[in-house]
């Protein structure tokens, strides 16, 4: 086993899963370190969404072992994954807003479940809708918002709590690309100026090189700034492709670019 699960963020170690005779996973092994976005890429049912719902807990690997926070979850129970998804915040394609409840109350929601007061929870929800740009929506109910809107209430609701781990599943699907961008660029504040450690899953290749080429800092006035340095970035960011269940690269966003592998080449195109 592993003796650097406690300097990592998350630790896959030769992940074995399947449903039945079919294997999703086929002895998979990497680590996130903290700050930093491992982007995980792969054709449809190579197993990338497998892999978040398996540092969540939702499903366990047939063998391997799973590190998250220094902490070995391969078997966990449900109540002491309870404790662990408290680190982890997940945004999803669609933001899965509840439809009947408005921004303050979606963004909330974790809050009022633990019993915080209605200021409190206010003042958190103030918080995280001013990091997304969205303070004045606070009242609006989900069918007001546009899909980039909804994206961006979905990255405020899974701050709250202000977790060390972010999984990304797909969060710029169906957007166009003014607000694809916007949801990439708080993604990048988050591992820039926050420290975060993420996975983050997609199939689109400006995501990618975005979060190859691209970081976040606050210049000499106190303003947030996006800055091209691919350096910086790279530092921060790491890809891993996988193809039949089978990591098949790991490195990045250069080398990435730069590979012979057939399949590699096309994925790109």
């Amino acid at each position: 086993m592993s003796n650097k699960n406690s300097s990592n963020a998350i630790i896959f170690e030769n992940i074995l899963f399947g449903f039945g005779e079919q294997i999703i996973l086929n002895d998979v092994s990497f680590s996130v370190k903290p700050g930093e976005t491992i982007v995980l890429m792969g054709g449809s049912g190579t197993g990338k969404s497998t892999t978040l719902k398996l540092v969540l807990g939702l499903l366990k690997p047939e063998s391997g072992h799973l590190f998250v926070d220094g902490e070995n979850i391969t078997d966990f129970t449900e109540s002491k994954m309870m404790a662990v998804r408290k680190k982890i915040g997940m945004i999803f394609q669609e933001g899965a807003l509840f439809d009947s409840l408005n921004v303050f109350e979606n963004v909330g929601f974790r809050l009022f479940e633990q019993g915080a007061s209605e200021n409190d929870v206010e003042h958190i929800v103030r918080q995280m809708l001013k990091f997304v740009n969205l303070e004045d929506a606070i009242y609006k109910m989900p069918s007001e918002l546009s899909g980039g809107m909804r994206r961006r209430v979905g990255i405020a609701r899974a701050l709250v709590g202000k977790p060390k781990i972010i999984l990304y599943d797909e969060p710029t699907a169906g957007l166009d690309p003014p607000t694809a961008r916007t949801i990439i660029e708080l993604a990048m504040k988050l591992r820039d100026l926050e420290g975060v450690s993420s996975i983050f899953v997609t199939h689109r290749i400006q995501d990618a090189q975005q979060l190859a080429s691209e970081y976040v800092t606050i210049d000499e006035k106190g303003e947030i700034v996006v800055r091209k340095d691919e350096k910086a970035a790279s530092s921060r960011t790491k890809f891993i492709m996988l193809k039949q269940g089978k990591v098949i690269f790991s490195g990045s966003g250069r080398e990435l670019w730069e590979s012979p592998d057939p399949y590699i080449k096309n994925f790109l195109l």
